[in-house]
């Protein structure tokens, strides 16, 4: 029976894009990283269990942290905002915290989001095979309350979506979107840098 058709009511975006010649990119990023690593071995506790979690990037005085952000910053200025349909001063849309994590084997990040800003992000510097995908929660609280077992997994019946990124990529989604990342399984770092972005209004 076809006569009938579906309302797709309030949807959560998460845009995925792919960041022209990343290698370069990355490469600066990751001795950033390690160098900011290498000053502050303990870092802070945030979602990470068993990770490094660096202190907020100094974007007002670090020339290379401030380079970075001028990097993203095209992404959701020119392209997010707009798609989400919202009012906004292109001068008064900030990265409101920048900071990186580093994943060893074993380490993973618990359920979380990024409350008081509009849109948070995960740019991939490294991501080896089997090191981690990232996992996204149905933000409709009652349906994991209680819901029907699910017999095909899809767009309307699934309550988490996994993806898995390589490097290069940067992912940018509403910060009440609920996300963790799975253990590294892999012999090697997984390493990214997220970001806040937050709208001034007068």
């Amino acid at each position: 029976m076809k006569n009938y058709q579906i309302h797709k009511l309030f949807p959560t975006p998460v845009f995925h894009f792919r960041v022209e010649n990343y290698q370069e990119l990355n490469t600066e990023l990751e001795n950033y990283i390690l160098g900011l690593r290498k000053k502050d071995e303990k870092g802070q506790k945030k979602s990470n269990a068993g990770g490094w979690h660096s202190h907020n990037f100094d974007l007002t005085n670090d020339n290379m942290a401030k380079k970075f952000a001028k990097i993203f910053e095209k992404f959701y200025k020119n392209v997010i905002i707009n798609e989400m349909g919202w009012k906004y001063d292109s001068n008064r849309v900030d990265i409101e915290g920048m900071w990186s994590i580093i994943n060893k084997k074993g380490s993973f990040n618990i359920q979380h989001n990024h409350p008081n800003s509009y849109l948070s992000s995960a740019y991939y510097v490294r991501h080896p095979e089997k090191s981690g995908s990232i996992k996204f929660f149905d933000p409709r609280e009652q349906k994991s309350i209680r819901s029907p077992k699910i017999k095909n997994y899809g767009e309307l019946s699934a309550a988490t979506v996994e993806i898995t990124p390589k490097e290069g990529d940067l992912l940018i989604f509403p910060s009440y979107l609920y996300h963790a990342v799975a253990e590294n399984l892999s012999e090697e770092n997984r390493i990214i840098i997220s970001f806040n972005v937050d709208i001034k209004y007068k």
